[in-house]
C-alpha cells in the first residue's frame, strides 16, 4: 500500500461518512477480506453496503458517538492541564483513526510485547485502558487512549451506549498474542469492553498476522 493510498483511507475516516468494507478494514487494521465477517461476531449492522459510524461506535467501540463531543468538554474541564486534550477539537475524528495492535501498544509504553503479555496473563499488571478484543491474537487499542495514558496518565472512561443498542456476548476464554490461553486471567477480562463471543473466536482466530502496523 502506497503513502497516497494510506492518506486517502485516513482522509475517508476523518470525514465521518459511512465506511466501505475496505475503509472499515483500515480502521480496524485487519485484512479487508475478513471485514464482512465482523457482522455476526460484533452485531455490526451495515446499511446496504456501507457501515455507518453510529453502528461502529456501538458495536466495536462500546460507546455512543453523539456523546463524545460533550465528553471531550467534560474531560478538558476535569484535566485542564492536559496538553493533549487541549489540542483536540473533535474526539470522534481522533477515534476514527486506525486502531493499533498489541505490539504497537506495548512499544508506545516502552515494553516488549511478549513480556507485557506475560505479566498481564499472570495477573501482575492490568491495562489502564480498554482492549478492543477481536478474538485470539487480535487485541487492538485506540491510539489516543494509549498516548493519553503514557504521556499524561489520563483515562478517558468513554460514555456507554444505551442498553437497547448493545448485545450481550457469551463469555469465553481467548488466546493472547503469544498463543497462550487467557481463560484463567481475570485482569484481561476486566480490561475488555465485552467478553469474547465464541463467534469471534471462530471468525477472527486465524488472522492475528493480518493486523497492519501503522507508519510511525
Amino acid at each position: 500500500m502506497t503513502t497516497a493510498d494510506i492518506d486517502e483511507l485516513n482522509a475517508a475516516l476523518r470525514r465521518g461518512a459511512p465506511l466501505t468494507t475496505e475503509q472499515l478494514a483500515w480502521h480496524l487494521q485487519i485484512d479487508p477480506k475478513h471485514a464482512p465477517r465482523i457482522e455476526p461476531a460484533f452485531g455490526l449492522e451495515p446499511e446496504g453496503r456501507l457501515y455507518p459510524w453510529v453502528n461502529i461506535w456501538r458495536a466495536i467501540h462500546a460507546t455512543e458517538g453523539v456523546q463524545l463531543a460533550q465528553h471531550l468538554q467534560d474531560l478538558k474541564a476535569k484535566y485542564s492541564g492536559s496538553v493533549i486534550l487541549c489540542g483536540i477539537e473533535d474526539l470522534e475524528a481522533e477515534f476514527r483513526m486506525p486502531l493499533i495492535d498489541f505490539a504497537a501498544m506495548s512499544e508506545k509504553r516502552g515494553r516488549k510485547h511478549n513480556t507485557l503479555s506475560k505479566v498481564l496473563r499472570e495477573g501482575r499488571e492490568t491495562l489502564p485502558f480498554p482492549i478492543i478484543d477481536m478474538g485470539p491474537r487480535t487485541r487492538h487499542f485506540r491510539a489516543l487512549e494509549v498516548r493519553l495514558w503514557v504521556r499524561e496518565r489520563i483515562c478517558l472512561e468513554l460514555p456507554k451506549p444505551p442498553s437497547w443498542a448493545t448485545t450481550t456476548s457469551v463469555e469465553s476464554s481467548s488466546v493472547d498474542d503469544e498463543g497462550t490461553s487467557d481463560a484463567a486471567d481475570p485482569t484481561m477480562a476486566e480490561n475488555t469492553p465485552a467478553a469474547v463471543d465464541p463467534a469471534k473466536k471462530a471468525i477472527f482466530g486465524g488472522f492475528g498476522g493480518d493486523s497492519r502496523n501503522l507508519p510511525t
